[in-house]
C-alpha cells in the first residue's frame, strides 16, 4: 500500500516535530523498511521512527492504529524504536516495547493491526 502525498506531507510534519523536540536530525528510508532512520547531530545513528497519519486531533485520535508488521519490522532495528502518530494538531508518540495494544484482524487493511486505546502509555505535543 503506497502512501499518498497528502499523508506524506503530514507524515514528514510528524518526523519534523519530533526531531525538533529530540534533538538530532532524520533521514527517510527506502519504501520497504521503516520510515526514518533518527540521526545525532554528528550523523551516527539514535534509533527508528515509524510515522502514522491520525486525521484526527490529539484529543479524538484514539483508539491509535497501526499494522502489526510495521511494528516488528521497526522493532527488528532493535535501536530505540519509535512510533509516531502525525495528528491535526500536534504529534503523540511510543516506545513499542512500553506500549500495550490489542491485536484484531482488520478488515480494512486485510492483515493484523495494533490498536492502542491507553493514552497514559504515550507522550504528545502540540503544535
Amino acid at each position: 500500500m503506497f502512501e499518498k502525498e497528502q499523508d506524506l506531507k503530514k507524515e514528514l510534519y510528524g518526523i519534523i516535530c519530533y526531531t525538533k523536540l529530540k534533538g538530532g536530525e532524520y533521514k527517510k528510508l527506502g519504501r520497504n523498511d521503516v520510515d526514518y532512520k533518527l540521526l545525532d547531530k554528528q550523523g551516527n545513528i539514535r534509533g527508528y521512527a515509524e510515522v502514522k497519519v491520525a486525521e484526527a486531533s490529539i484529543a479524538s485520535c484514539f483508539p491509535l492504529n497501526v499494522p502489526v508488521r510495521m511494528v516488528l519490522k521497526l522493532i527488528d532495528k532493535r535501536l530505540n524504536p519509535v512510533i509516531i502518530w502525525s495528528c491535526r494538531d500536534g504529534i503523540v508518540y511510543g516506545i513499542p516495547q512500553e506500549l500495550t495494544g490489542e491485536v484484531k484482524w482488520s478488515k480494512e487493511l486485510d492483515d493484523l493491526e495494533i490498536k492502542y486505546n491507553n493514552k497514559k502509555q504515550f507522550k504528545y505535543v502540540r503544535f
